[in-house]
């Protein structure tokens, strides 16, 4: 069938108030518009023609009438006048009670808890998230090295494909055991320290001469100069130099 076919037969599905002068309403799952999300029932190799980002959960995007022909007569198809004036469009939002997200975020700390920090609870409400994620990430702030309950709060991000759509905090409840006292890398560490310059890069022995955890940074003394200089842990053995701004 003809391009010029297709989108005739696509036309008609509009709904007769959407032609001319008029801007049609529209609802969207995923981070980006298509097409054939604003002119439906093209063949997919057209309908799949990107028309930019989707907008934001809380916010809409207008797509014109020009950027459709423009997107239309690139697959040399004529959408005449029969085409709405523009397309307003609108994300899909997904609503999660508490127990849903409750779930989602126990889930996606799974081994990401810090070493002796024991899940107590999830504090969550009612949201509206960004609907078509794949992935839920969760992070959380480092606990202080002390035993007992801690209130924190874990950042929450929805992703489609590698792409981020929404980000919340929720709160957490933490017990925190005898094993988060603790440090990823004591005081009097033994570390390999290295300077990163563009593709250059110098290593040299050093040791830790305070407490301090794996992306803390902390002043490492570099053998054999015995200079003191300040140090990102980039994991338990290797500790890359800070630069002064």
């Amino acid at each position: 069938m003809r391009p010029s076919l297709f989108v005739a037969l696509a036309l008609v599905t509009l709904p007769r108030h959407a032609h001319g002068d008029s801007t049609v309403n529209i609802t969207v799952l995923g981070a980006r518009v298509h097409l054939g999300d604003v002119v439906p029932g093209l063949a997919s190799d057209v309908a799949s023609t990107d028309l930019g980002p989707a907008p934001a959960s809380t916010g809409t995007r207008v797509v014109t009438r020009a950027e459709i022909e423009q997107a239309l007569h690139a697959h040399g198809i004529d959408g005449s006048t029969t085409l709405p004036a523009a397309v307003r469009v609108h994300r899909k939002l997904r609503a999660l009670d508490a127990a849903e997200l409750s779930r989602i975020v126990t889930g996606a700390l799974g081994e990401k808890l810090p070493r002796g920090a024991v899940l107590a609870g999830v504090r969550a409400s009612h949201v509206s998230v960004p609907d078509g994620w794949t992935e839920v990430r969760c992070e959380l702030p480092h606990p202080p090295h002390k035993a007992g309950p801690f209130a924190s709060a874990a950042n929450v991000t929805f992703f489609d494909g590698g792409q981020a759509l929404w980000t919340l905090s929720v709160p957490v409840d933490l017990t925190l055991t005898a094993e988060a006292e603790t440090y990823d890398v004591p005081r009097g560490s033994h570390v390999t320290f290295v300077i990163r310059r563009g593709l250059v890069e110098v290593s040299s022995s050093g040791t830790v001469t305070i407490d301090t955890d794996i992306g803390g940074v902390a002043p490492v003394v570099v053998a054999p100069s015995g200079r003191s200089l300040p140090a990102r842990m980039e994991d338990a053995r290797t500790a890359v130099m800070v630069e002064s701004p």
